[in-house]
């Protein structure tokens, strides 16, 4: 468990600056039209740090606030200018979260409210070397990699705090997946067809560890055994995904998993022989200011289902929707608000020995992130719980708080 640290003065100053009418605006979660990304450099050190205050209103276990924070450094190559060797890249990046976790001192929900909410140590992330071929059509990425990096990802979802809406929770909490902050020795192929037509596969290893215990560091790498195997597949169609296109952009993603694993920790008395599963995602434009690219309302969906007797998770939906835009003079701020339920198995509920008041924990939040610099972003949020822990009977609860993110 995290030592607590409170520091929402941080927050609020900068929030209050945020408001500025000569804050500048920058990149934002859309699936907006296509450009031509900036030439890569040979080598790039990208640097990241997350800041947040929150606090638990009302409900849950009991009152109290938190500061999170989490920095993220690396050292990044094109190894064609580095040394001539064409289509190679490669990342290696570590992580330091840091601060008190809200969900586990004062909320005790299940999803977690912060998706940088981790156990406090500095850790190995990413360490891969990719491959492209036949004119970037195909790519190929080996080493320690993420599997929520690139699969089961909503881009518009991203906007949001509350980790259900990161990793999706039939894979995170289902089993020990590679997913933040826990990456894991992997292969992922993908194959671009066409400029809508996309496919990807991946295969990982099936259990990275516990952060908090025997992967401390980001340095567990027994394959093999036990441990089993991850596969993901998905297939990625783009709506008006051509360059010239004018129409309103989406993706749609369809995704199976198979996990090979035997043993499942949280149903000690009922062993499998697999596991498996499949889910379904949208982004889709809705509607664009005419003379812009992304300015306008998009919206997002993921639903998918896993089988009820060895699963944490048998069903897991999400859907929300961006607002890009919305206050004049604010282009690039993104404003929005999103849904979440995770049903939890009955099996396990009915096994805390407590009277069970649902099976299920949803999640309402609202957010509106603000483009100060190229650099800089602050984010209000506010989150409504029912049911939080969806096991436990704890009043539903309200969070609210403010996130920044300082990146070059």
């Amino acid at each position: 468990m995290k030592k607590t640290t409170n520091n929402l003065l941080l927050s609020i100053v900068l929030l209050t600056a945020g408001f500025s009418p000569l804050a500048q605006g920058g990149d934002a979660v859309q699936p907006a039209k296509e450009e031509a990304p900036p030439e890569a450099k040979a080598i790039s050190f990208p640097f990241s740090y997350t800041g947040e205050g929150f606090g638990n209103l009302s409900g849950g276990y009991k009152r109290g606030a938190v500061y999170d924070g989490l920095l993220s450094v690396g050292v990044q190559g094109d190894l064609d200018k580095l040394i001539g060797w064409q289509g190679g890249s490669f990342l290696v990046s570590g992580l330091y979260p840091h601060g008190a976790s809200l969900t586990d001192n004062y909320v005790h929900d299940f999803n977690g409210v912060s998706n940088i909410d981790a156990y406090d140590s500095i850790r190995l992330y990413e360490a891969w070397f990719q491959q492209e071929l036949a004119d970037g059509k195909i790519s190929i990425r080996v080493g320690q990699i993420l599997a929520d990096a690139e699969f089961f990802v909503s881009d518009n979802g991203t906007l949001f705090i509350n980790g259900a809406f990161g990793a999706i929770p039939l894979i995170s909490q289902n089993f020990n997946a590679p997913v933040f902050p826990e990456a894991t020795p992997g292969l992922r192929v993908r194959w671009t067809a066409t400029d809508s037509l996309s496919v990807q596969a991946g295969i990982f290893d099936g259990d990275v560890g516990d952060q908090a215990a025997d992967n401390k560091h980001g340095l567990d790498w027994n394959l093999g055994g036990k441990e089993g195997l991850l596969a993901i597949t998905e297939v990625a169609y783009k709506v008006n995904g051509e360059k010239d296109n004018e129409g309103l952009r989406g993706v749609y993603k369809l995704g199976v998993f198979f996990h090979s694993s035997e043993t499942n920790d949280a149903f000690p008395n009922a062993p499998r022989e697999s596991d498996a599963g499949g889910y379904f995602v949208v982004d889709q434009q809705l509607w664009r200011k005419s003379g812009t690219e992304d300015q306008g309302l998009s919206g997002f969906l993921r639903i998918g289902g896993a089988p009820g007797d060895r699963n944490t998770v048998p069903f897991y939906f999400d859907t929300g929707f961006n607002y890009k835009g919305l206050i004049p003079g604010r282009d690039k701020d993104i404003a929005g608000l999103a849904l979440s339920y995770t049903k939890l198995s009955a099996d396990l509920c009915d096994d805390v020995g407590e009277p069970v008041e649902s099976h299920h924990e949803t999640i309402l939040e609202a957010t509106y992130k603000v483009q100060v610099k190229d650099w800089l972003t602050i984010q209000p949020d506010i989150q409504y719980i029912f049911n939080p822990g969806a096991c436990e009977i704890l009043p539903n609860a309200l969070v609210a708080g403010v996130r920044f993110n300082v990146t070059f």
